[in-house]
């Protein structure tokens, strides 16, 4: 495959491909880049975000394609965030490769609607993982547990049908994004501030790059006289207030109500954002835009499946998926094609180590987990580790955990990627647990 030059770009592309490199720039600062073995891909993916900030290539798609899925293929990167942006760097890079084809219009164009679709997309599926049983427990689950953490930080007083709220909020944002509707705007950025400041640093910036690509021509050059006949004070009031409610949510003795203002101020300029209407869809949708929107969904839906997890916008849900702990109230059981996670029945270290083995033997387990298990436990002092129990529905005896030939004593084929985290970590065997995110 040869790369082209730098290549000229619609404004379009331009303004999409800069709001994904700042969301891939925003995704670095995630504390999963300070592990041991995580500085290359992040610094492959920086140089390919600074390329993309500058102008829209093929080479600075692919850096940040590279950087993206080295985490996700082989360092345990667990985020549908990662995801995301493997897939629109792809999209990228099919919108800027030069092969037999110059690059069009009707190629961007196509590549914009497949970013905006995918993006839509996941706010469905993200609600449909939500609705399950432990999700609308208001004793354990997800969403009583965010809306704790918001009100904790701007001293908010509890919110009845945090549940509800949060599935419809979903299905509504992925509606107005599917529409391009402006009002995609000020309720995004409601639902995701909030979630910013407490649990999710970096997802907010990741989705709201893909509402930039529902962004049309006309939009943006609206969007540019405004800002030349004078709208840069207001604009540097809505910056400046989401600087201060950033600084603010961090420090529990400001007032809840200068809190609230600075929201309010927020919302005020993305409804000034919104209040351009952008002209209806009327192109049919190309294959490009449909086989990215089939993919996106057909991985979102393979936790009914028993194939995977992580990856399929199921975090804050709740959801099980494991015989037993099923708790979908849409999917049924019965489409898992296997039971996916293994289970320890006894674990004894050479020196007993009972909190470590209690541990073993109340979680759920999956290969990449013990091949962590192994580089973190396997020193001299603690050989031999010897385990049994269920995987795949055979019973299996491990002697050692730490021996070389410790894979050839587990059911099923050698794992291609043992770095690919499928399925959850800290997952307890028991079906009553707090949310896992």
């Amino acid at each position: 495959m040869r790369y082209n030059r730098p290549v000229a770009a619609t404004a379009r592309l331009r303004i999409w491909a800069r709001a994904f490199a700042l969301a891939t720039l925003i995704h670095l600062t995630l504390p999963d880049y300070a592990q041991a073995g995580w500085t290359a891909p992040g610094l492959l993916s920086a140089a390919g975000a600074l390329w993309l900030l500058a102008r829209p290539a093929a080479g600075g798609f692919a850096l940040c394609l590279i950087g993206t899925l080295w985490p996700l293929l082989a360092l345990r990167d667990v985020l549908t965030q990662s995801a995301l942006l493997s897939l629109w760097a792809v999209l990228g890079l099919a919108a800027t490769v030069r092969l037999a084809q110059p690059l069009d219009s009707k190629r961007i164009a196509s590549t914009l609607d497949a970013v905006r679709l995918v993006t839509a997309s996941t706010y469905f599926i993200a609600a449909l993982h939500k609705l399950n049983t432990a999700f609308f427990d208001p004793t354990r689950g997800c969403a009583e547990h965010a809306w704790r953490q918001v009100a904790d930080r701007y001293g908010l007083p509890d919110l009845p049908g945090a549940p509800w709220i949060a599935v419809a909020t979903e299905i509504t944002l992925g509606l107005l994004i599917w529409r391009r509707s402006r009002w995609m705007w000020p309720v995004g950025l409601a639902f995701h501030l909030p979630l910013t400041v407490t649990l999710a640093p970096a997802f907010g910036a990741v989705m709201l790059s893909g509402y930039v690509a529902g962004l049309d021509s006309r939009t943006l050059v609206r969007w540019r006289r405004a800002a030349r006949i004078g709208r840069w004070p207001l604009l540097a009031l809505g910056l400046a207030a989401a600087a201060s409610e950033l600084t603010w949510a961090a420090r529990a003795e400001v007032a809840p109500a200068l809190k609230t203002g600075a929201a309010a101020v927020i919302l005020a300029l993305s409804l000034l954002v919104a209040r351009h209407r952008p002209r209806p869809l009327r192109r049919p949708l190309t294959p490009l835009p449909l086989a990215a929107l089939a993919l996106w969904t057909a991985n979102g839906l393979t936790p009914y499946l028993g194939l995977q997890y992580q990856h399929t916008a199921a975090m804050l849900s709740g959801l099980r998926i494991d015989p037993g702990c099923h708790n979908s109230l849409v999917i049924p059981e019965a489409l898992r094609l296997t039971d996916p996670y293994l289970r320890i029945d006894t674990a004894h270290f050479a020196h007993p180590r009972p909190d470590r083995e209690r541990i073993l033997r109340e979680s759920l387990w999956n290969l990449p987990a013990l091949y962590a298990m192994r580089t973190n436990w396997c020193i001299p002092e603690n050989r031999p580790i010897t385990l049994t129990g269920t995987w795949q529905g055979m019973a299996f005896h491990l002697p050692d955990l730490c021996a070389e030939d410790w894979r050839t004593h587990l059911p099923g084929h050698p794992e291609w990627l043992p770095g690919f985290q499928r399925f959850q970590k800290n997952l307890s065997r028991t079906c009553a647990q707090a949310c896992v995110h």
